[in-house]
């Protein structure tokens, strides 16, 4: 691992262990309070801002690097596909040969720095100063287990759905995209915007859709006279007098007695992106007394790219595997202090992306000593008593896991004394961005 780092790979390796075992961090800087930390806590700080210096190659290597586990994760998968539970055969028949992508954003917030440009962004305390984070994860195992393939800071400017469809671009460029695999989405990428060029790079979307949303049916046959039609009927999702019959009706049986009943309309079109056809779902959710669970039900879109259409108990599980990466940021942002250290000065935005991948590649980690997690289930703890192997589970592990398996860490070097400022050098002040407050309107009379 330490040749993914291209400055200072002893006290990056030194970070990512420090992150995987603990302790919950608030700032950096308490990142020194570990038990695996072994140098002064100004190396911290000095080694990721001289890792900025060359940050492209050190995420680089350390997204090579996750793709190295996840080929050896697959691998794995398949001399233990027999042993598998019984649970998880049947919700693989349900998900399929597909293999789930996730692409969403959080926040990072910044509520005190003047000397980094800012904007406003949306948390769940409400709109507040920082950046947002983009995130291109992959589902693993069940669970919390959604690994994140790429953190990227949303440049000042872009709003996250383009940034985030140019992600996922660039990433089909340099690893490519199967027919099998299918990017799963919240509504606020189900726009025709950002939706056309991920299916022109042919990646297969799965999202939803709000409930307030129209669509069109197939136009109708052109009748020699006029203007060919682009549109058919009109499709309003809040109003069920306007729904045609569905193609096709599937129901699911779920666990105590609750079921699904998936409709799935094909050949419909969008307003804005009347060329492309779509495919629509419906999912409404009952409880055991046949009830529904839900006022309203999930609607989904899916757009072809250069892979099949899931049939409609697969839309469902597909998107159900989205939720995920929900949990896996939270456990990121509480657990591995995903937004813990607050950088200031001109590369700040690029010691925020350092920052953000290492946390990653310290979940990633976390994923790497499950194996072993497993392998000693024998031998758990008393007080763990539903033995589900989760993030959390293993990172209070960790440290045991590192122990047992005699991983040798390299020493810190001797460093000499700092030659000091030079005589007559004085640095100029840091450039402070202003904020500007509207003035009140004078009442007039």
């Amino acid at each position: 691992m330490e040749e993914a780092f291209g400055n200072r790979p002893d006290v990056m390796m030194n970070i990512i262990d420090a992150l995987t075992v603990g302790p919950r961090i608030k700032t950096a800087v308490e990142l020194s309070l570990s038990p695996l930390w072994q140098y002064e806590w100004p190396s911290l700080y000095s080694a990721i801002r001289f890792g900025a210096d060359k940050e492209a190659e050190s995420i680089k290597g350390m997204r090579k690097l996750r793709f190295e586990w996840i080929e050896e994760q697959q691998q794995q998968q398949q001399q233990q596909q027999q042993q598998q539970q019984q649970q998880q055969i049947e919700k693989k028949e349900r998900l399929g040969e597909w293999k789930v992508f996730v692409l969403d954003t959080t926040d990072y917030p910044r509520p005190k720095t003047e000397t980094v440009k800012l904007v406003y962004a949306h948390s769940s305390a409400g709109m507040a100063k920082g950046h947002n984070l983009s995130l291109l994860s992959q589902r693993m195992t069940d669970g919390s287990w959604c690994l994140p393939l790429e953190i990227a800071l949303i440049d000042v400017g872009f709003n996250a759905g383009e940034f985030g469809a140019r992600q996922v671009v660039d990433f089909v460029k340099r690893r490519g995209w199967q027919a099998e695999d299918v990017l799963a989405v919240d509504a606020y990428f189900t726009k025709a915007p950002y939706l056309r060029p991920m299916q022109e790079a042919g990646v297969n979307v799965l999202g939803r859709v709000a409930s307030n949303r129209t669509f069109y049916l197939a136009p109708p046959p052109y009748s020699g006279r006029g203007r060919p039609p682009q549109k058919g009927r009109k499709i309003k999702l809040n109003n069920a007098r306007t729904l045609p019959q569905a193609d096709t009706e599937e129901r699911l049986e779920l666990e105590g007695g609750r079921y699904c009943e998936v409709s799935c309309w094909l050949e419909v079109r969008m307003k804005g992106w009347l060329s492309q056809p779509l495919v629509l779902y419906s999912v409404i959710e009952y409880r055991s007394d046949k009830t529904k669970r839900y006022p309203r039900p999930l609607w989904l879109i899916y757009v072809q790219g250069k892979g099949e259409i899931p049939t409609p108990s697969q839309g469902q599980a597909i998107y159900g595997s989205r939720f995920s990466i929900e949990a896996s940021i939270r456990f990121m942002k509480q657990e591995l202090g995903l937004i813990a250290p607050q950088f200031n000065g001109s590369d700040a935005k690029l010691r925020v992306g350092l920052w953000v991948e290492l946390v990653a590649q310290a979940f990633w980690q976390l994923f790497v000593f499950k194996r072993a997690a497993k392998a000693q289930e024998s031998s758990l703890p008393a007080w763990w008593k539903s033995k589900k192997l989760t993030p959390g589970a293993v990172r209070r592990q960790a440290l045991a896991i590192m122990v047992k398996s005699a991983i040798q860490r390299p020493k810190p070097k001797v460093r000499g004394k700092s030659p000091g400022r030079a005589l007559g050098v004085r640095f100029q002040p840091r450039w402070r961005f202003k904020i500007f407050k509207r003035r009140k309107r004078r009442a007039t009379r």
